[in-house]
Parts: C-alpha cells; structure tokens; sequence
C-alpha cells in the first residue's frame, strides 16, 4: 500500500491511540519518497517507547491485539479473529507489525457483501482518520500547537497532558460520533491553554535515580538459579545479576522533582513501586544511583504497626513517639491526655501493648501517628485505623491532618480516595514512571492499559 497521510493517520490510531503530530507525519513522507514501505513505518511504530509505554510493556499476545482493534474500531476481536491472528504471529506468519496494516487494508477493500459488522468497522475508522486528520491540521495552523504536542519525556517515555489529549480525543470516535472543526478547535485551545504549574519551590527533585535491593546470598548456584529461572516480576522492576550479586532494581531511572504543596496519588498495581518509592522519599531506604534532593522532612505513615516493642505500655509508646517528632517532653502530658481520650483506650495506656487486641493497637497508632501537624507526608493505604466503631472519628481526624500537610504522596487503589486529597498522579510500573500528569488523566491512562491486559 502506498504511503499517505490517512494510512500513517491510521497507523498511529492502530499503535499510539492519537492523533499524528505534524513532524511524525513530515518524516515518514519523506521517507515514503525515498522507498520506505508501509510495513515498514508499521514495523518501527510497533517497536517505539510510546507503544511499549501504553502496553505497560507486557508482551502478551491478545493484549496487543486488544489495543489494536481498541483503538482502530473502539471493540474488541470476536474470537475467531484473535485466534487467527495469535496463530498467525505464533507460526511465523505475521508478526504484531502486519496486523494493522491488514486491517486498514481490508476496510480499504470492502464491498456489500462483507458483514455489518465490517462495514460498521470502516465507518468507525473512518470518522477516526476524518477526526485526526482535522486535530492534526488545527495542530499547524495554531502558532504553538505543535511545539506543545509532544511527550514530556523521551527517555524515559512519559505521555504528559498533549499527547493523552490525544488519546482521550481518538477514543471518544465512535460509528455514530465524530468531531467536527469547532469541536476540534476548542481542544486543540485547551492544549495550548494548559500550562503546567511551574515548581518555583521544589521540595523533591530526582534525577536518574535507581534503587536496587540486593538478595544476600553465598550460594553462586541459587543467586544463578534465582536470575535465570524466575520471571515473574519483583516489587518494582526485575532481577539483575553482576560478579554473583543478585539485585531487585525495585526503583528504575525516575527523573521527577515535586514542589511545596502539592497533592500527589502513585499509582499501580500492587509491586509497582509506589511503596518503595514512599520509603526512599521517607529515608528508609537509600538510593544506589542517580541524584536525590529533598529539602523537606517527609513523615512517613506507611504501615498499621511501627512499635519498636510489644513489651512498652501504651504511654511509653506516646512518649517514644512524641520525643522523636519533639526531641524533648515538653507538653507531653496535655499531649499524652489527647491520645488517650481519642483513642478510646483510657486505663488500657498504661498496660503493656502486648495485651491489646489488633483494634486497640492500630487505635494507638494511628492516634499518635495523625496527632502532629507535618510539612509533608507519606502514606501507604495500608496503614489502618482500626475497628469500625473506630472508624467514622479517624476518618475526619484523618481528612484534617491530611488537609493540614503542606506536601503529600498518597498510594492507593481507591480511587475515591485519591481524588479527595490529590491533584497530580504519578503511574508506576515494574519501578519506573510510565505518566506523570493531572490526575485523571493519569487514571485513565492506568485504566486504559489495564483494560487492554483484561479484556
């Protein structure tokens, strides 16, 4: 097939789920004059950052084929078509490269008595080129869309706000719903528009940071075994070897500087990274590569038992704590009467922790845990706060003390959570940062690549 501008249009529909932005289109124009095949912009697509970023890097079959019908016809395979096309690729056929290019040229080449659901698909495609190609152009014409559609990061790869405008604009066309030019202006305006708060006072700046956890072993052929047999991920990234010494690379070339007062959500699936990094902003763990500055103390709350001992009673558990955050006893009895009407624990303070039930304990906790103000925090959601009879108080005094932060990292999977207290989301995977950006855009770009993995 020759190469155009409606095929790349649609090549990146296929891959990237966007728009094409006007110097990707230039450039494999000019290519195209000098031989280069359709296949071809496919094959070096299909093999770019962006598209193994969207994958969440998961190399898995029909996921890939998923997204390509996803974003080509908004549905998925029938059966029949997914079988075919895993079969194909397995066999040596195809590889991920053709599927795009056979489909566009089949909804190139349909006649009446094709089924509805294909003409249904040509028609989706259609509106989908019609609508990029519009975007594309509102792109030109404007005196800085171009500039600003672009990722905010090359290496590592990070979308950013212009290109998800992109991908949320491409998945709203449907069979019945297109754009049309005013439509298109308005969004193109909103990219141009948004302007990133410029980090005049940043608390946390990090620059090619890595943080590997090593497995501590002297056994040669289990550290052997450990890197060439298991291959489900770690916490964070996946195993290095080097001289016989196994590491975790839990943490993985994060570039990223935050500043005062703002809300941050991490998010990602459970082994992501979130915590890890929540214990190398709280100073639990070191990095082992890379530039760190922070100029804040950060307070961490990352898990539902922090005791140093069951052995202490209850007030001397207050008392190690206030004269940690304090480092004098100043107060401690106004503070001590506090913790003790709010946890509900009254006489019970005095006994030894070991005695409480696991309500009692995490009521302790928690209440010593939110009983100061801090200037930045950082919670896990496994931190608890105890029964439920408990429950409603923590909860307010909880949303207070987080109000009251001047800086906050939040992990979480509630979402309802997040969007309470956060502004900005960071999406983890396998230790790195794959989307930094507004929150909800940083939850459907985690959503999106989640539902390629399910359905």
């Amino acid at each position: 097939m020759e190469v155009d501008s409606k095929k790349l249009q649609q090549l990146y529909i296929a891959y990237f789920g966007r728009p094409a932005d006007p110097s990707g289109l230039r450039y494999w124009l000019s290519k195209a004059k000098n031989g280069l095949t359709l296949r071809e912009v496919a094959k070096n697509l299909s093999s770019q950052n962006e598209y193994n970023n969207a994958l969440m890097y998961r190399k898995d079959l029909d996921i890939q084929i998923n997204k390509l019908y996803l974003n080509l016809y908004s549905r998925k395979p029938d059966f029949a078509g997914l079988t075919y096309w895993i079969g194909a690729i397995e066999s040596g056929i195809h590889d991920i490269s053709d599927i795009a290019c056979d489909l566009i040229w089949v909804s190139l080449n349909l006649n009446q008595t094709n089924t509805e659901q294909a003409l249904r698909d040509q028609k989706t495609l259609k509106n989908k080129v019609e609508s990029a190609e519009l975007f594309t152009n509102e792109l030109i014409s404007t005196t800085n869309g171009v500039s600003l559609y672009k990722p905010s990061s090359v290496n590592p790869w990070v979308s950013g706000h212009a290109l998800s405008v992109g991908v949320d604009f491409i998945s709203k066309v449907t069979f019945e719903k297109s754009y049309d030019l005013s439509e298109v202006k308005e969004i193109i305006q909103s990219i141009i528009q948004f302007s990133p708060s410029k980090i005049n006072n940043p608390v946390i700046e990090m620059e090619d940071l890595s943080l590997l956890v090593p497995i501590f072993t002297n056994n040669k052929k289990f550290t052997k075994m450990i890197a060439n047999k298991i291959t489900v991920p770690f916490t964070g990234g996946g195993l290095k070897i080097n001289n016989n010494q196994t590491n975790i690379e839990a943490l993985c070339n994060l570039n990223v500087t935050f500043g005062k007062g703002e809300r941050v959500a991490l998010i990602g699936h459970n082994g992501s990274g979130k915590s890890t990094f929540l214990k190398l902003i709280s100073g639990i763990y070191s990095l082992s590569s890379g530039k760190m500055k922070i100029s804040v103390d950060v307070y961490p709350m990352l898990q539902k038992s922090f005791l140093t001992s069951n052995e202490l009673s209850g007030i001397d558990a207050a008392k190690a704590h206030y004269l940690l955050v304090n480092r004098n006893l100043n107060g401690f009895n106004e503070y001590l009467k506090e913790i003790v009407d709010f946890s509900g624990l009254g006489d019970y303070i005095s006994l030894p922790i070991k005695t409480y039930s696991d309500g009692m304990s995490a009521r302790l906790i928690f209440s010593l845990l939110t009983s100061c103000e801090h200037d930045c925090l950082a919670i896990d959601e496994g931190f608890g706060t105890g029964d439920s009879e408990f429950f409603e108080r923590a909860e307010k005094r909880l949303k207070s003390f987080i109000d009251a932060a001047g800086t906050l990292f939040l992990a979480s999977h509630s979402e309802e959570l997040l969007r309470q207290f956060c502004t900005r989301g960071i999406v983890f995977n396998h230790g790195s940062i794959v989307y930094d950006g507004l929150l909800d855009e940083a939850l459907n770009y985690y959503h999106a690549s989640d539902y390629y993995e399910n359905v």
